[in-house]
């Protein structure tokens, strides 16, 4: 199985200004790659302290807890996995999973099901992150797609807001994978924001990343969109945004195998629909947008839904994208600071 994990679909670029006053001569920079969430984190800080490698560390930590605690089906131990045993009476969740759920299912209702938290028994099935995937049976599909569960699954989860419990049947299986390293860069900028010390940082999450408060150089920041086609860091273009702004982008070439006795290849973006991976002209979607999670999900929304259909989705947002398709056209919403540098690629239109 090919993976990019290390800033994959999102690259932040970076330059701290020489010379200038003395204040800007005494901010630190202290940058580092590290794994969390089952992904290669990329940070870097600047401040004045002398301990931004501690503060990085700490902040890694928490990530890794919040994997191990909370998110991961994986983890026996965690909220979500907790939540997946559970049987068809309501099963308590406490804060602030069940707000992260609730924030999810909304995405999934208002995007038609394009991001579903609710498949994981479907991407359980798939499961792209095992050593050595595999395309599922087909009648193991089907069955699922009979039992009437996987499309629009989030019609089968129900809250109760004012006793935080969960009410689901047992084929329902929660997987907030194209949530998660959204809900840690909300994390992380939490985080930040506590630290004096930290002036500005960057923190990537695979494909999601935030920004925070202000280069030494006083610019904005500059992230650039991965080319799908490209190799790792190879960028398109690049768009410039302000601190606590989110980036997230989802892509057919970031989680892919091809098929041992067919051949085939698979990418990890799944239609709850047909239980396969999305049929779409899009190789990339990339959110801007002023959250975590909602630029998480919408990434993999707007992906499955492309740039027409995911128009009123972006509105209700907040939202900005840029879409990449197959034949090499980017689709930059109006507004959104994007500059196209790789001549092989047409800035088609504004969506």
């Amino acid at each position: 199985m090919k993976k990019r994990l290390c800033t994959a679909m999102v690259i932040l670029i970076a330059a701290v200004a020489a010379g200038g006053c003395q204040k800007k001569e005494e901010i630190q920079k202290y940058s580092h790659v590290d794994y969390a969430m089952g992904t290669v984190t990329n940070t870097t800080l600047y401040g004045n302290s002398q301990d931004l490698n501690e503060i990085e560390q700490k902040m890694i930590d928490e990530m890794k807890q919040l994997e191990t605690g909370q998110l991961s089906w994986r983890k026996q131990s965690s909220g979500v996995a907790k939540l997946n045993r559970g049987n068809r009476g309501k099963v308590s969740l406490s804060e602030p999973l069940f707000t992260w759920l609730k924030k999810s299912l909304q995405i999934a209702k208002d995007s038609g099901g394009a991001a579903d938290p609710a498949i994981g028994s479907l991407t359980q099935m798939w499961d792209f992150e095992s050593k050595n995937p595999s395309a599922p049976d087909a009648q193991k599909i089907n069955a699922l797609l009979k039992e009437g569960v996987i499309s629009n699954a989030y019609e089968h989860v129900e809250l109760d807001d004012k006793n935080k419990t969960v009410k689901k049947n047992s084929s329902i299986k929660i997987d907030l994978g194209a949530f998660g390293k959204g809900i840690g860069t909300d994390e992380a900028l939490k985080f930040l924001k506590k630290d004096k010390s930290v002036t500005g940082a960057m923190v990537a999450l695979g494909g999601s990343i935030v920004v925070y408060g202000e280069k030494p150089d006083g610019e904005d920041w500059k992230v650039g969109i991965q080319n799908p086609n490209g190799q790792q860091g190879e960028a398109i273009g690049g768009v410039t945004v302000k601190s606590g702004t989110f980036i997230s982008t989802s892509g057919d070439y970031e989680k892919y195998f091809v098929d041992k006795k067919t051949g085939k290849r698979y990418f990890h973006i799944l239609d709850e629909k047909t239980g396969y991976p999305a049929k779409t002209e899009i190789t990339s979607c990339t959110i801007v947008c002023d959250s975590g999670i909602v630029s998480d999900g919408l990434s993999t929304a707007c992906f499955v839904l492309g740039p027409e259909k995911s128009q009123p989705l972006l509105k209700k947002y907040g939202a900005k994208a840029i879409f990449v398709d197959k034949k090499k056209n980017v689709y930059v919403s109006s507004g959104l600071d994007f500059q196209l540098t790789d001549n092989e690629y047409t800035l088609s239109q504004s969506s």
